[in-house]
């Protein structure tokens, strides 16, 4: 992928079809996807356990290995078996390794531009005596919020935050399959989203329809394994709410490879569109 963006314009029924596409994509080459999400799993459980770095590192280093996810299910769809530490595989690239690492960087100074608005806003509402009352404890914290108007705030975070999922949502598969500039890559990613608005409606309401279904099961199949095995249970509840974030996070990183592949129009095999009858935009 080379040149100028060629950005194809998806609807409301496309971004419909984004999860089951990237579903069916998983469960097509689930063994070795399988020993992904598990290598996945392990670097995150380790980076957990380590106090704030770890977690920093982990936001930093997501891009990249989301960017080994992608390049997975691209070999997937080859019918390539990928390896395991495929996960790393864009390390190898001084190129994309430095993108991602930038794009990890965006991520976190993003985030925390969000959280600093929304806490500056709460803040502006709170005296100082009634802040340092609030420090002392959650109980304290709780009762001073009570009576502070969030709204306006908050929808202000979250503008800056979709800001940040926007830019990086094409941004990581533009770096990771064609190389391009950090910068380029961000601003280009945001366009896509915005031209494509209407596909992403689509893709929200049926991720929230299946993530609202599938925490329910969870829940279900936490509280039944806790009754019936009591501290065992718990045990394997742990495990398959790990289980169940792992594949979440390895279906959400399918439909982002789906996504990538209609709006941009890459193909595994030529590296480019093979549908000429697409809608492009410049």
């Amino acid at each position: 992928m080379s040149g100028q963006p060629r950005i194809r314009v998806a609807g409301f029924a496309a971004g419909l079809r984004w999860l089951p596409a990237g579903a069916e994509l998983l469960f097509s080459g689930l063994g070795p996807l399988a020993g992904i999400a598990s290598l996945w799993l392990l670097v995150s459980l380790v980076a957990v356990v380590i106090p704030v770095i770890g977690q920093l590192f982990l936001v930093l280093f997501t891009p990249l290995l989301t960017a080994g996810v992608l390049i997975a299910f691209d070999q997937v769809r080859q019918r390539r078996a990928p390896a395991p530490f495929t996960l790393f595989a864009a390390w190898k690239d001084l190129r994309k390794r430095s993108g991602l690492l930038l794009i990890g960087a965006w991520s976190i100074v993003g985030s925390m531009l969000a959280a600093s608005i929304l806490v500056a806003w709460m803040g502006s509402q709170l005296s100082e005596a009634e802040l340092e009352v609030a420090m002392r404890s959650p109980e304290a914290l709780a009762q001073a919020l009570t009576g502070v108007s969030i709204g306006g705030g908050l929808l202000i975070a979250l503008a800056v935050f979709s800001l940040v999922l926007a830019a990086i949502y094409f941004a990581i598969p533009l770096i990771a399959f064609g190389n391009w500039p950090t910068v380029s890559a961000l601003v280009t990613s945001i366009k896509a989203v915005l031209i494509n608005w209407a596909a992403f409606i689509g893709f929200v309401l049926i991720f929230l329809a299946v993530a609202a279904a599938t925490g329910l099961i969870l829940v279900l199949m936490v509280t039944v394994t806790s009754l019936a095995l009591g501290q065992f249970g718990v045990i394997i509840g742990q495990v398959l709410f790990l289980v169940a974030t792992m594949f979440i996070q390895m279906l959400m990183a399918g439909t982002q490879y789906v996504a990538f592949c209609q709006v941009f129009g890459w193909s595994p095999e030529t590296g480019e569109s093979t549908d000429p009858e697409d809608h492009l935009v410049a």
